[in-house]
């Protein structure tokens, strides 16, 4: 699924959250890499190509509305709601209310208790369900170890017991080496979810900032002991320190910038997104400044004390309020899990090594007799406490103090986001991405709103940056239905052999001309991924072509893998670079064990004959014998192959059928063949007659003739049976026909 980098990448075995680190390492310029299973829309568009057009949208807003004690409201109507889009009084026509009761595991969640839909639809449109979004991400970079175990720990309980099967979950992390990293995005598949959360690797750890900016605010209050000449060699001059502290204000300022990218893409992903951040937060003191001593400059200190002021960085106070609004006007509401806490483990020896140990503190001396043994783990200016909750409380989410309490604070989060009304009205959409600001108001008195802020309209795909290519990639790549277009369909089947070295799964694909009349540009990619049965990335390959130049004509594209024995999903995406128009086709193919001795039938390759098509494929990174030109041979200027659905009312079809032979003397194969109904199970005969053999070491490739004129039109399983008439071994092979 990636789509730059070195072809060696595209090789690699990897499991499929490897696959979005692929995309990390593509998208480290940029320093953020980026699934998706649901058709819930913020916005409902008529079926349309991905040029500039108007359209007749229903916009779809998500709003919470609480009491005074915070509790969810759950009885307002339609009636007692007014929307706003750029000051503009708008005509609600859908209206959907949402309540959980309670988390899945104590009662079942109730249905909308109240649903109205407008009688005259634009033409084309379609009102669909808006469901929860959840975010779980994971800082490395502002955390420590006991706060990430603790935060794996709450994110399993949430799959396990706040989720409701239509929610969709998405797993972030970010850290200092990999940055920004989707390892799920956005499943209705919780499982896989809950997979890579248990994978999750906490030596990605860094946590330095606030240690730093303790010693540095410490050494502001009590003065540099090395201008005296009594610091020990090991303590740090007040000049590393502060190079130590430009590199926290440079951690930081990466974390922020990564966000703010990761924001801008968030805008075009339909309806609210709920992001649940487990970190201890940004040091408050790199971004909004603190102060040490008195202001008038007390010496009561002692020697070498001296007031200090640091009114913050303004550099890193603007970004970081760029990143709360672009948060913000994604419409991602931000919920706080703080793990400071969970690493202040009270010692009985904090106190001592505090004093006498990591900073040599002398008991005879002022710093030493007047520190108190808990003011620096108050001083909340010098963690993240203030950046954290500002984050929660700017983008609509909340602050949760203590991740020791996750499951208290979990049960709240579900109690805030599980009741809450869906709102529609229409508007003519413009593809212009300009942004539109959204006023929720609620008529009853006493309540707090909590919705979307505003959103963008679509713009075209060359004005998107890399990130949100790269999250339109994701979204086409992953999803079975994607949120961000409905992507054109094509047809996809695979090959299963055993040849050279190791088994070989060969995907083949038709893409029809119908579809490549709609990629007006002249960069297109086609990524072929497999994967596993447990959803694993088993194989990755991608290729460049211009398709303009096939106008008129269907192009037969392959492209293949080396795989262990098993089941696995092929997917190929198509997309166009210029204006953004995807194709996807998916199949399921099983690769078998490798036969030591006697037969072993290959998959057959079913053709047709023509000519007017293309040939397209993916370049192998190392060509040997086993490849599957060689094994599947066939005059590519006379015949097509048929991928799934033979062409209405062919009397015939020919198929090429290899089968190895190892360890057998003087092998003579007998074929026989048949159809399976698929849907009655009926057995029918099948004519066929062998109208070639050709030899290729220790593979022998009939070429048959099938007749088709008493079959009638179905989903059949093609079956193929091979015996040795000496040794009596056999072996069976299968594919899917739809005969029209």
């Amino acid at each position: 699924m990636e789509t730059r980098g070195s072809r060696s990448l595209f090789m690699r075995k990897v499991n499929k959250f490897a696959l979005l680190s692929l995309l990390a390492g593509i998208c480290l310029l940029a320093g953020l890499s980026f699934q998706s299973s649901s058709a819930s829309q913020e916005a409902v568009r008529l079926q349309k190509p991905l040029e500039h057009q108007v359209t007749v949208t229903l916009k779809l807003i998500q709003v919470y509305v609480a009491d005074k004690k915070g509790n969810p409201v759950q009885d307002l109507g339609k009636e007692d709601f007014v929307v706003y889009d750029n000051g503009q009084a708008m005509t609600l026509t859908e209206f959907e209310k949402h309540i959980l009761a309670a988390s899945p595991q104590k009662a079942e969640p109730q249905p909308p208790e109240e649903k109205i839909v407008p009688t005259v639809l634009p033409p084309a449109a379609q009102v669909t369900v808006m469901g929860r979004k959840f975010f779980l991400f994971f800082d490395f970079a502002f955390n420590n170890q006991k706060g990430i175990n603790k935060s794996k720990a709450a994110a399993l309980h949430f799959i396990d017991t706040e989720l409701i099967p239509d929610d969709e979950v998405g797993l972030l992390s970010y850290s200092i080496l990999k940055g920004l990293s989707v390892h799920e995005y956005l499943a209705t598949n919780h499982q896989k979810v809950r997979e890579a959360v248990e994978a999750l690797n906490v030596k990605n750890i860094a946590g330095r900032a606030e240690n730093v900016e303790e010693e540095y605010w410490r050494r502001a209050q009590e003065g540099d002991p090395t201008e005296s000449g009594a610091n020990p060699v090991w303590q740090k001059s007040g000049f590393q320190l502060g190079a130590e502290r430009q590199e926290s204000k440079n951690l930081a300022q990466n974390f922020i910038l990564k966000m703010t990218a990761l924001a801008k893409a968030l805008r075009y992903v339909p309806g609210q997104k709920n992001l649940i951040l487990f970190s201890t937060g940004i040091v408050s003191s790199l971004i909004f400044g603190n102060q040490a001593g008195s202001p008038t400059g007390s010496q009561s200190g002692g020697a070498g004390y001296r007031a200090k002021f640091d009114p913050g960085d303004y550099v890193l106070r603007t970004q970081y309020e760029e990143m709360l609004q672009e948060l913000s006007a994604a419409n991602c509401a931000v919920y706080s899990f703080d793990t400071r806490e969970s690493a202040k483990v009270p010692s009985l020896f904090a106190y001592d090594e505090e004093t006498f140990g990591i900073n040599a503190r002398d008991i005879f001396t002022v710093g030493g007799v007047s520190q108190s043994p808990v003011n620096l783990l108050k001083d909340d200016k010098i963690t993240g406490l203030y950046s954290i909750s500002r984050l929660s409380k700017v983008t609509g989410g909340k602050y949760f103090s203590n991740i020791g309490e996750y499951q208290k604070n979990l049960d709240q989060l579900q109690n805030l986001t599980g009741s809450y009304y869906v709102l529609g009205y229409y508007i003519s959409e413009q593809w212009d991405g300009r942004y539109h600001e959204i006023k929720v108001d609620v008529k009853r008195k006493g309540v707090e709103v909590r919705a979307q802020s505003g959103y963008f309209n679509p713009k075209s795909f060359r004005e998107y940056s890399a990130l949100e290519k790269q999250l339109h990639l994701f979204d086409l790549a992953l999803s079975e239905r994607p949120l961000l277009q409905t992507p054109l369909a094509f047809s996809l089947s695979a090959l299963s052999y055993a040849v050279g070295e190791g088994t070989r799964l060969q995907m083949l694909s038709k893409i029809p001309n119908k579809v490549i009349e709609k990629f007006a540009g002249k960069k297109i990619e086609l990524v072929a991924l497999i994967f596993d049965e447990n959803e694993n990335l088993a194989g990755l390959r991608r290729t460049e072509a211009d398709l303009t130049k096939y106008r008129g004509m269907d192009i037969f594209f392959a492209s293949g893998s080396v795989l262990e024995p098993g089941s696995y999903k092929c997917r190929l995406v198509i997309r166009d670079l210029e204006t953004g128009t995807g194709a996807v086709a998916s199949a399921w193919a099983n690769v078998a064990k490798k036969a030591f001795t006697g037969l072993s039938l290959h998959s057959p390759l079913l053709l047709f004959p023509e000519s007017n098509f293309a040939y397209l494929e993916a370049e192998a990174k190392n060509k040997d014998a086993g490849a599957w030109k060689d094994i599947y041979p066939y005059d590519r200027a006379q015949y097509s192959p048929i991928i799934r659905e033979v062409p209405k009312g062919s009397p015939k079809v020919f198929a090429v059928v290899p089968c190895s032979m190892t360890g057998l003397v003087q092998p003579n194969i007998v074929l026989a063949a048949w159809l399976i109904d698929s849907v009655t199970g009926e057995r029918l005969p099948l004519s066929f007659s062998v109208l070639n053999k050709t030899q290729r070491e220790n593979v022998e490739i009939q070429f048959l003739e099938i007749l088709l004129n008493d079959v009638p039109p179905g989903k059949y399983l093609l079956y193929l049976h091979a015996e040795d008439a000496g040794s009596k071994t056999m072996s069976y092979a299968q594919t899917t026909i739809i005969i029209n």
